[in-house]
């Protein structure tokens, strides 16, 4: 009898073992596309079984900076991956969990033959993750196969600018043409409230996945983008000529070399067709394109803590509760400075505002306000639909001071609401309360006879908040605070002044032929694809 039984048990394990299908894993993460994806090329090129594999990692969307908005971002880009594959054969496997645990049972009920993947390693918890599922590819014997990109590549102390224009003029990967059926079933589709995540309300919320992600790129290179970078514009006139292409980047519904590739080349056609000023703004772009390239490499090499992602405040700004009228006046576009609360109810409605003006509520409420950095940079970050947490907390850590890359940014919000909004055009979409003031009190309110304020129906204290602080005097202590010989310098990548960018004119404006006197959009064949 033991001996039938051992026969028994062996006969199991050879069904087992025989049933199993060898799966050959692409492990989707910020790169939510079929196009020029060499981790899904790499896949298909070991044959076999291909699961598209995306997890929804708890630990991620229980996060203090991450937000509904952003959860649904990347739900609909995902679903828009989903369909790409579907009409090539297979569709997304999806799985909720720790991602090694999900790795090991996925291994253990049907055995993984090889994985795939483009490494993040931005940040320390991604850094971590990132060798997690090196250390259990090799413990349990699976080939693995990690891309690492252009900003892993290059050492900090190479000619980064040549090298990543080199990896940009590379040929892109082809999509591949079919895929071999789902082999194992899918979970369901998860949402929101299952991590936790409360209802944040942005009716205007761009809308992901790859489709919209090219349309709006054909849009900006078929003229929407004539302006773009242009020195000295209106906030009005930089939110109609942006590519909003920022949060499909981080996404990965589109890949940088893409978007450079499809920009260069009408840059060349605007070249030869006499438009020197549409040019100048594609070279501006692409310009803007390898900072933030730069940018993701730059923050793997910053020190940050696990917690918060900034560095510790040396400066000893006390952390505000959620309960601090000071915060909550910040957070509710109400603190009596209208650029200020245009720009946060702004984002609120919409989860896209300009670097600039990011900049500008950070530092007002880190040094004006003196408030803890970490809750304010988190509820900035919530409420970004591009959210990306390397990039972001980089730039963050720079605006408020903990930065040797610079010293903190601390602009004046009235200068600057005359300088990037003078018509009030900005002011009054968002802060409809104050609508009616003339262009000279809008800026600032406060200085307004009672006259007008009361011709206008407006109480300030009650229909608009007053100033929460005197700017100026909260500006010069923060200066004495933060450095002691109480300079402040604009940042680099965040300046207010909008100075124009340097080009140079042998690569855009070399044989200009006679500028077209109309500037119909050009047509052309970008070469881009949607998830199709």
């Amino acid at each position: 009898m033991p001996q039938l039984i051992e026969i028994y048990r062996l006969s199991q394990s050879l069904f087992y073992i025989c049933s199993m299908t060898e799966l050959n894993i692409i492990w989707f993460r910020r790169d939510l596309r079929v196009h020029d994806h060499a981790a899904l090329a790499s896949a298909c090129a070991a044959g076999g079984q291909i699961v598209p594999l995306f997890i929804f990692e708890p630990n991620y969307w229980q996060r203090a900076d991450t937000s509904e908005r952003q959860f649904e971002f990347a739900v609909e880009s995902l679903a828009d991956l989903d369909r790409a594959l579907r009409q090539r054969g297979s569709q997304l496997c999806l799985r909720s969990g720790v991602v090694t645990e999900v790795l090991s049972r996925l291994h253990a009920q049907h055995g993984i033959a090889s994985l795939h993947f483009h490494s993040l390693g931005n940040t320390p918890a991604e850094a971590e993750q990132d060798r997690q599922v090196r250390t259990w590819a090799l413990k349990v014997g699976i080939p693995l196969r990690e891309h690492t990109g252009i900003q892993h590549s290059i050492s900090p102390h190479s000619d980064w600018d040549t090298a990543w224009r080199r990896h940009m003029r590379k040929p892109r990967i082809a999509a591949p043409a079919a895929l071999p059926p789902l082999s194992i079933p899918s979970e369901g589709w998860p949402i929101a409230s299952d991590f936790g995540l409360e209802s944040d309300g942005c009716p205007n919320r761009q809308t992901g996945g790859r489709t919209n992600a090219i349309l709006q790129l054909r849009w900006f290179l078929s003229g929407g983008g004539r302006n773009a970078g242009k020195a000295n514009l209106s906030i009005t006139a930089c939110e109609a000529t942006a590519s909003r292409l920022s949060a499909h980047l981080t996404m990965g519904s589109v890949s940088e070399r893409e978007v450079w590739q499809a920009a260069m080349k009408a840059q060349a056609a605007l070249v030869t067709d006499g438009d020197e000023t549409f040019a100048t703004a594609l070279h501006r772009f692409t310009e803007k394109l390898a900072k933030r390239s730069r940018r993701v490499q730059a923050s793997a090499r910053v020190s940050l803590t696990d917690t918060s992602l900034l560095p510790v405040d040396i400066h000893n700004r006390e952390e505000a509760s959620l309960a601090d009228p000071r915060l909550s006046a910040w957070t509710n576009g109400k603190t009596g400075f209208p650029l200020l609360d245009a720009s946060m109810r702004c984002l609120q409605a919409t989860g896209h505002l300009e670097s600039s003006l990011r900049s500008l509520l950070l530092s007002f409420a880190t040094c004006h306000l003196w408030l803890g950095p970490v809750r304010p940079a988190q509820v900035l970050a919530q409420l970004c639909t591009d959210f990306a947490p390397a990039m972001y907390y980089v730039s963050a850590s720079q605006v408020i001071g903990l930065s040797k890359a610079a010293p903190a940014y601390i602009p004046n919000p009235v200068r600057q609401s005359l300088s990037r909004d003078p018509d009030g055009a900005f002011i009054r979409k968002w802060i409809p309360e104050i609508a009616e003031l003339p262009d000279q009190y809008l800026h600032a309110p406060w200085e307004a006879p009672k006259s007008a304020l009361s011709a206008h129906g407006i109480i300030l204290g009650q229909s608009y908040p007053m100033p929460l602080v005197d700017h100026v005097a909260a500006a010069r202590e923060a200066k004495r605070r933060l450095s002691p010989d109480g300079a402040s310098r604009p940042l680099p990548f965040h300046s207010i002044a909008r100075k124009p960018l340097g080009i140079r004119r042998s690569t855009i404006g070399r044989n200009m032929t006679a500028k077209r006197s109309g500037h119909s959009p050009i047509q052309l064949s970008f070469d881009l694809q949607s998830q199709a």
